[in-house]
């Protein structure tokens, strides 16, 4: 079975609307910033494999919740955690496609100890599943970019998180918030994680990160198709 996570309603409903037929199974009752977590796992086929679908909220937390249920509850082969990023990088743009080689904490530091910021650093840097990067080296659906990402609690979108990025990940392909949770969670367990961000701001440009609400379900229709042609390859 593959397993796909979606910090919002937007991106799991772009891969959801893959599944003609589905069961859904209702997970633990959770509080989420006041209201209840809208925590379902959708549990069906998506180009004849089996996958499970649901939604985690955003944030480090939920996504380590969700995924610690998960992979308990469903066993799965591969976790995919699939959504929208900010772009890091001068050649990446909206509506491009990131699939994550490997994904680092970018605000983890500890000063004088092991935990230095870097890619290089394996205490705070989660390798991703090969196999899937390897899958998808041409297509006609998105300009593909398979290179590492970055995690925090933070949507990035100021000069001054630029420089910290790139002081200590100058490599880094884009910035989200529940990636680096998810892959921990997924290297705890032993299960091969899949990133997969289509871009919907540009952090290099001035206030682009206005445009995210407007360019958010196009590019989350963009990565579930990114994702569907991943599972039928899978």
């Amino acid at each position: 079975m593959i397993a796909i996570i979606c910090a919002m309603t937007e991106e799991r409903d772009a891969i959801l609307a893959s599944m003609k037929y589905y069961k859904i199974i209702k997970g633990k009752k959770l509080l989420y910033h006041g209201h209840e977590l809208d925590n379902h796992y959708y549990v069906g086929q998506i180009n004849n494999k089996d996958v499970v679908i649901t939604r985690c909220g955003v944030g480090e937390v939920y996504a380590t919740i969700t995924t610690v249920y998960l992979i308990n509850k469903f066993k799965p082969d591969l976790v995919i955690n699939l959504g929208c990023a900010g772009s890091l990088s001068e050649n990446i743009h909206v509506n491009d496609v990131v699939i994550a080689d490997k994904v680092s904490y970018w605000r983890y530091d500890i000063p004088e100890k092991k935990w230095k910021r870097s890619f290089d650093n394996k205490l705070i840097t989660f390798e991703c599943d090969e196999r899937t990067t390897k899958l998808l080296k041409t297509t006609k659906i998105a300009k593909i970019h398979v290179g590492p990402i970055v995690s925090a609690d933070e949507f990035i979108y100021s000069k001054s998180q630029l420089r910290i990025i790139k002081k200590y990940f100058p490599e880094a392909l884009c910035g989200e918030m529940e990636g680096a949770s998810i892959a921990n969670v997924c290297y705890a367990h032993g299960v091969p994680v899949t990133i997969i961000r289509s871009i919907s701001d540009e952090t290099l440009m001035n206030n682009n990160f206005k445009q995210f609400d407007f360019n958010l379900i196009r590019v989350c229709e963009t990565a579930a198709r990114i994702c569907r042609e991943i599972i039928s390859r899978y």
